[in-house]
């Protein structure tokens, strides 16, 4: 018996889709991507490589924040100038991408 599932019998039967497991690690690796680009972009714009304390100081903390609402936001801009402009366009070619367009496609009929 799992103490975060309750019994396992009940899970037994279920099935598990690799479109799905497949739109998930492209969310991932995509997720991860830009998240370690905002890392390394804004550590080496913000944070001074001579380490005197342990902690960040006022400064960096800010700057830290206005980095990454910077980042943050261009990335939305830029993900929806794309999607607005680019949704049926040959920039969504990849096998990947088109598998996520269908499926938003019809979660979207189904709404």
């Amino acid at each position: 018996m799992s103490v975060f599932l309750g019994s396992t019998s009940q899970f037994s039967h279920a099935t598990v889709d690799p479109e799905k497991i497949k739109l998930a690690e492209i969310q991932f690796q995509a997720m991860s991507f830009t998240f370690n680009k905002l890392l390394a972009r804004c550590e080496a714009k913000c944070l001074v490589h001579e380490y005197g304390e342990g902690e960040l100081t006022k400064g960096e903390l800010e700057c830290i924040d206005r980095c990454v609402l910077k980042y943050v936001k261009a990335n939305v801009v830029i993900g929806n100038f794309l999607q607005t402009n680019f949704r049926f366009s040959p920039y969504n070619s990849m096998p990947e991408y088109k598998k996520v367009q269908e499926m938003l496609i019809n979660s979207e009929r189904e709404q």
